[in-house]
């Protein structure tokens, strides 16, 4: 699942005369008598009002503008009103209805020649692209309307934009270049005092920061948000920071909080008929509802998001819920419908992220850029055109100039080559110092388990065979000492199997990484105290000997520490397959802890993790802070490294 990020909107006023005026007063002065150009004009401020408060009112104004309008043939005021009302379209998730009136609109702002106007619709037009998945689309409408505002130095157009941009971004993951994007169009509001694009900001960075993951950066903007959405009484975007609080609140361990919060959601989500925004609560609220036990319940729940995603055609909900639904139907034991479902799911995944668009993504956002630095560099080049004319009457200096810049850059040079030879006699002496480090780590690890094998040789079968000897070294021997030396070999034998199992899990090779795992799992959960659980997603059959290896051992020595130190009780592994790169996820409930101290203690546990990733070329990252509850660790191995080994 993904939760919801804010696109930004915007309608130029259509009497700047009447901005400040609220919808009580517009309704007075409705009420009056108003030449007809006035009264589509009053109309047309009631439909803007009421975007955020009541889509379904707004677009009754819309519709009666529509048509006077057109009656009159004042197409400047039908413009307007086709604008307005794709506006309430959008708001309520009837994208196709919504998509109709733009292009419509956007015909003819170009005609009409308002190019800030025109800027306006391509945004919505973006908006709404953005909303049903096409990501090309979208983008190409963004760098279209941003291109016009740029031309016309429209700093709080281009902050939006910036927004509305950075979403798409999002939806590939590049969630720094996201937080960028949000704290930079952050800055702009600010300096414009624009209330309702601040706002936006605290709820986009609310969303993003969820799935770095921090949840309590995420909690922060996201109630910072809520407030703001509620002070200015926009009741459409609201739902979106309250479903993010509610989630965060959920990673925390809050569940009840967290039910509140989304539920408070799905009801203003309804009054509003927000449907693409309800289907996504109703998708997390089942998740919440599973993880209860409440299966029949979470059915409902998700059976009901999917129908709304399908009737508004938003791919990524349908994905969700599919994803959801198969989950639930396994937990029930009816494994032919989660089949199905999953197969469904799939399906949807493959339509919505192709490798196609990401490319032609990139090639448009390079397009872009291209036509920003050509523009750039002709105008350079008429400014140097106009500096030629003075050179002449000044060589003699420019000759001494450059005389000076060049002994600068040579003492430049070789003070830069000076520090560049330093560093990297510092680089190999730290490299050199980590693969010795390394080294005695994984020394010391094979030596630990040689004792460990060896103690468990002489103190369990030492035993064993003496018990085994004993039973069956008198001269007669009766029928009780036969069944005890046949339990003594059946104990012989589990011991066997255990120590072979901590050696090498036979499971391991022959079945695979999901197999071992669930087998570890199954080893923990014997004995009560903790409950050790697996998740295991679209991860690559072939993955070689050496990575499954690697990632086991992590496994285990990263379960084993916590069981040993952090008092937790719940412990969740994810393996995930992605299309760039395999993701391992190990969550737990226990005692957080400052992370420096991996770093700094003196134990091989933390080495032996990292000695393991430096051979499959891994990176990790864990999140725990000492006072709170829960640590995550990640661990993200490139998929280009693991198909190649």
């Amino acid at each position: 699942m993904k939760n919801t990020l804010i696109a930004i909107f915007w309608l130029a006023s259509l009497l700047s005369s009447a901005q400040s005026r609220n919808i009580d007063s517009l309704k007075h002065i409705l009420r009056a008598s108003l030449s007809e150009k006035e009264h589509i004009k009053i109309l047309l401020e009631l439909c803007w009002e009421y975007r955020f408060v009541n889509a379904d009112t707004a677009r009754i104004y819309g519709v009666k503008a529509l048509s006077l309008s057109q009656e009159n043939k004042w197409p400047e005021l039908e413009v307007e009103a086709l604008h307005n009302i794709g506006v309430t379209h959008e708001a309520q998730g009837n994208y196709s209805l919504a998509l109709d009136f733009e292009l419509r609109a956007l015909e003819q702002r170009k005609m009409l020649g308002d190019e800030s106007k025109t800027a306006n619709t391509l945004n919505n037009i973006g908006i709404i692209y953005d909303e049903q998945g096409n990501f090309k689309k979208a983008l190409e409408y963004y760098l279209d309307a941003r291109r016009i505002y740029e031309r016309l130095g429209d700093d709080s157009k281009i902050a939006m934009v910036i927004v509305n941009m950075a979403i798409v971004l999002k939806s590939q993951g590049e969630y720094s270049k996201v937080i960028s994007n949000y704290k930079q169009a952050l800055t702009l509001y600010k300096r414009l005092n624009n209330k309702f694009g601040v706002a936006v900001c605290h709820a986009n960075l609310g969303s993003v920061y969820y799935y770095l993951p921090n949840y309590d950066s995420s909690l922060h903007y996201s109630l910072i948000a809520a407030r703001e959405f509620e002070e200015q009484n926009i009741r459409q975007f609201l739902p979106n920071s309250l479903c993010n609080a509610g989630m965060a609140y959920n990673k925390l361990g809050n569940r009840n909080l967290a039910k509140s919060f989304l539920l408070r959601a799905k009801q203003l989500n309804e009054e509003y008929d927000n449907k693409k925004e309800l289907a996504f609560v109703l998708i997390y609220l089942s998740g919440i509802y599973m993880t209860e036990g409440k299966l029949e319940v979470a059915e409902q729940t998700v059976t009901e998001a999917l129908t709304l995603s399908q009737k508004i055609n938003a791919l990524k909900e349908v994905m969700d819920a599919r994803l959801g639904l198969a989950q639930i139907k396994a937990a029930q034991k009816n494994f032919e419908s989660a089949y199905k479902e999953y197969q469904q799911f799939v399906t949807v995944k493959d339509t919505l992220y192709q490798k196609e668009k990401s490319r032609q993504l990139a090639e448009l956002q390079t397009q872009y850029e291209t036509v920003k630095k050509e523009n750039e560099i002709l105008v350079l080049r008429q400014e140097n055109e106009i500096k030629d004319s003075r050179l002449n009457q000044s060589l003699l200096a420019i000759f001494l100039l450059i005389i000076i810049l060049g002994v600068i850059l040579t003492l430049g040079y070789l003070w830069k080559n000076r520090l560049k030879l330093k560093q990297q006699a510092e680089l190999q002496a730290t490299r050199a110092s980590l693969r010795e480090s390394q080294l005695r780590a994984v020394i010391a690890s094979q030596e630990e388990e040689r004792k460990r094998f060896a103690a468990d040789l002489h103190d369990g079968f030492g035993q064993m065979i003496t018990a085994l000897r004993l039973s069956l070294s008198k001269e007669i021997v009766e029928k009780n000492a036969i069944n005890h030396a046949l339990r003594v070999l059946s104990d012989m034998n589990t011991e066997i199997r255990n120590i072979a199992f901590n050696l090498m899990p036979q499971v391991l090779m022959k079945g695979g990484l999901e197999d071992a795992l669930k087998e570890f799992a199954g080893r923990m959960n014997r004995s009560g105290s903790v409950s050790v659980s697996v998740q295991v997603f679209d991860v690559n059959k072939d993955m070689s000997t050496d990575h499954r290896i690697a990632l086991y051992r992590i496994c285990q020595e990263w379960v084993n520490n916590v069981i040993k130190y952090s008092e937790a009780n719940q412990i969740l592994v994810q393996l995930v397959q992605h299309p760039e790169e395999l993701v391992l996820t190990i969550e737990d409930n226990g005692n957080g802890f400052n992370t420096s101290d991996l770093t700094e203690g003196n134990g091989n546990g933390w080495k032996n993790i990292n000695s393991r990733l430096h051979m499959i070329k891994g990176s990790i990252e864990v999140d725990s802070q000492t006072g709170r509850k829960g640590t995550t660790l990640v661990v993200l191995v490139p998929n280009s490294i693991a198909l190649a080994a």
